[in-house]
C-alpha cells in the first residue's frame, strides 16, 4: 500500500478513536428515552441530512476598497487625554512606539489610562475564566471608541486563543462595524479575523482576507506578515486538493469532538468523512495496482502528515508539565465562584454579548470535567 493510502487510514482511525474516546459521557448513563418517530421522507426524495453541529458565524461581504485609513495619532492621543492620560504617559507612548511599534505602544497606553482594561487583560494573561466577562464589562461601560476598540480586540483574541473562532468572528464583525480607524490595532484585528475564519475552517472567506491583510498592511509586524503568508500558501494549496477539502471538514468535526459536542449532527459528519476517506484510499490503491514497477524505498514520502509542522506553542500528546487550560481552571473553581460569573452576565451587558458569553461559558463547562 502506498504511503498516502497508509496515511489516510491512520487519519481515519485517529478520527474514529477520538470520537469513541470523547463521546463517553462524564456522568452516569440515563435510562433511554422513548424513540421519536421520524416523519417519512416524501416519495422519491432522500431524507435531508443533519445540519452542522456548530452553526457558522455570519461573514459580511468583503470591502472592494481598502476601508482602513492611516493611523490618526493626534486623534488617538486626544482620546487618551479624555480618558485621563498625562503628558508623561503620552511621552512614554511616543518613545515606546518607536521601539516596539504603534500597536503595542498604544495598547500599553490604553491599559495605563483604563485600570479596568488592564485588570481584565491580566486576567486573560493569567488564564482566569473570569477574563471574558471582565473584558465584556469594559466594553459595555466604554464611552470612548478607542477604549471600546481595545476591549473588543482583546475579547476576540481571548476567543481565538481559546479555540472559539466562531465567537472571535462575531466580536470582530462588531469591531469592523463600530470601531474601525480609531486605534493602530486595526491591522492585528484584520489578521486575527482571517485566522479565525481559517480555524473554523471557512477557507473561501479566509483566503481573500489574508491577501487583503498583506496588501493593506505592508508595515505590519513581520511576525504577522510571515504567519499570514504561511497560512495563505496553505489555503491556496488546499483549494486544489480534494484531500485538503476533506481535511477542513474533519478539522471542524475534531474541534467539536474535543469540546465534547458529540450529538447526532457531529456523528453524521464523522461518518461521512470516514466514508469519503475510505473512497480516497480505494482510489489511491487502484492507482498503485495499475502502475508498473515497485516503488523505490528511496523516494520521498507522500505522507502529507510528515510534511507539516505544529504551529509554535501547540502542545504534543504526553507533554510533561502541561499548563492548565481555561476549561481546567473552570472545572477547578468552586460552584459559588462560577455562580458569581453567571450573575455578572446578567448585569449591564449588551444583549448580544450576554448571549455570546453565555454560549462561551457553556462550551467551557463542556470542554473539561469539573473537579
Amino acid at each position: 500500500m502506498n504511503a498516502l493510502a497508509a496515511s489516510l487510514r491512520a487519519v481515519g482511525g485517529a478520527l474514529a478513536f477520538a470520537a469513541g474516546a470523547l463521546a463517553q459521557p462524564p456522568q452516569e448513563p440515563k435510562p433511554p428515552a422513548p424513540k421519536a418517530t421520524a416523519a417519512p421522507a416524501a416519495q422519491g426524495q432522500d431524507p435531508k441530512p443533519a445540519g452542522p453541529a456548530t452553526p457558522l458565524p455570519p461573514v459580511p461581504p468583503m470591502a472592494v476598497q481598502n476601508p482602513f485609513l492611516p493611523f490618526d495619532r493626534a486623534r488617538f492621543e486626544a482620546a487618551c487625554r479624555a480618558l485621563g492620560a498625562t503628558e508623561a504617559q503620552l511621552g512614554r507612548f511616543g518613545a515606546e512606539a518607536a521601539d516596539v511599534g504603534l500597536a503595542r505602544a498604544a495598547d500599553d497606553l490604553m491599559r495605563a489610562v483604563s485600570p479596568a482594561l488592564a485588570a481584565a487583560c491580566k486576567r486573560r494573561d493569567d488564564g482566569d475564566p473570569e477574563a471574558a466577562v471582565a473584558l465584556a464589562q469594559v466594553l459595555a461601560d466604554a464611552k470612548e471608541p478607542a477604549l471600546r476598540a481595545h476591549a473588543r480586540y482583546h475579547l476576540a483574541r481571548l476567543f481565538v486563543d481559546g479555540d472559539e473562532p466562531e465567537l472571535a468572528i462575531r466580536a470582530l464583525n462588531d469591531y469592523f462595524a463600530q470601531d474601525l480607524n480609531v486605534s493602530p490595532l486595526d491591522g492585528e484585528a484584520a489578521f486575527f479575523y482571517a485566522q479565525a475564519l481559517a480555524d473554523v475552517p471557512m477557507p473561501e472567506h479566509a483566503l481573500p482576507r489574508f491577501q487583503a491583510f498583506l496588501q493593506w498592511f505592508p508595515d505590519a509586524s513581520e511576525r504577522f506578515r510571515a504567519a499570514a503568508q504561511q497560512r495563505l500558501g496553505e489555503l491556496q494549496r488546499q483549494q486544489e486538493s480534494r484531500l485538503h477539502e476533506l481535511a477542513d471538514g474533519m478539522q471542524r468535526t475534531t474541534r467539536d469532538l474535543r469540546k465534547q459536542r458529540t450529538g447526532k449532527p457531529v456523528q453524521v459528519d464523522q461518518e461521512g468523512y470516514l466514508e469519503q476517506l475510505n473512497q480516497l484510499i480505494e482510489e489511491f490503491e487502484q492507482r498503485e495496482s495499475q502502475s508498473s514497477g515497485a516503488p523505490s524505498g528511496n523516494q520521498p514520502s507522500a505522507n502529507p502528515a510528515n510534511q507539516s509542522q505544529l504551529p509554535d506553542g501547540e502542545s504534543n500528546v504526553g507533554e510533561l508539565n502541561k499548563r492548565p487550560t481555561l476549561a481546567d481552571r473552570w472545572g477547578d473553581m468552586k460552584d459559588a465562584d462560577r455562580e458569581k460569573i453567571a450573575a455578572k452576565l446578567q448585569k449591564g451587558l449588551p444583549p448580544q454579548y450576554q448571549k455570546m458569553l453565555e454560549e462561551y461559558y457553556k462550551k467551557l463547562g463542556k470542554a473539561g470535567p469539573r473537579k
